[in-house]
């Protein structure tokens, strides 16, 4: 009797490719290059995002400075007009996900502003950490505020 040589998997080795089973689909594997996912939140439009930047008392080039935007404010000091990129999507989805939960517990853009002894920002103000660090900065601060509205909602 002969012995016919199989590879590691049990396939015969005939130099063919093995054929697909086609009862079977075909298994692809996922994307790993793309970064964790971010806020669960839709992204925010140039006009709610400009809203958001006024209620919260951040300065137009701040502001631009702080969703990675590459132009700069005019010299008749008019905001440039512009659409948002996947990447400013994502930020602002951030952005509104922080209000949100501002809001939750009760505090307002000032908060932004402030400096926190606490960490992740160590005597910074939340505002300064996102503008340091970017979206690493906007997810622990989403982290942070989301730490908070727990802490609130259990002394309920």
């Amino acid at each position: 009797m002969v012995r016919a040589a199989t590879s590691r998997g049990g396939a015969l080795k005939t130099g063919r490719p093995p054929v697909q089973d086609a009862t079977r689909p075909k298994t692809e594997m996922p994307d790993t290059s793309d970064p964790a996912p971010g806020p669960v939140g839709r992204p925010l439009t140039v006009k709610q995002f400009w809203e958001l930047m006024e209620r919260w008392g951040v300065d137009d080039p701040v502001a631009l400075e702080l969703i990675g935007f590459a132009g700069k404010i005019g010299k008749a000091g008019k905001r440039p007009r512009f659409r948002f990129l996947p990447h400013h999507q994502r930020v602002t989805t951030y952005l509104a996900e922080i209000d949100a939960a501002l809001t939750t517990i009760r505090e307002d853009g000032t908060w932004l502003v402030r400096k926190q002894r606490s960490p992740p920002f160590g005597r910074q103000t939340p505002l300064a950490f996102m503008l340091a660090k970017g979206l690493d900065g906007m997810d622990e601060t989403l982290r942070f505020l989301h730490r908070s509205v727990w802490r609130m909602a259990l002394k309920k």
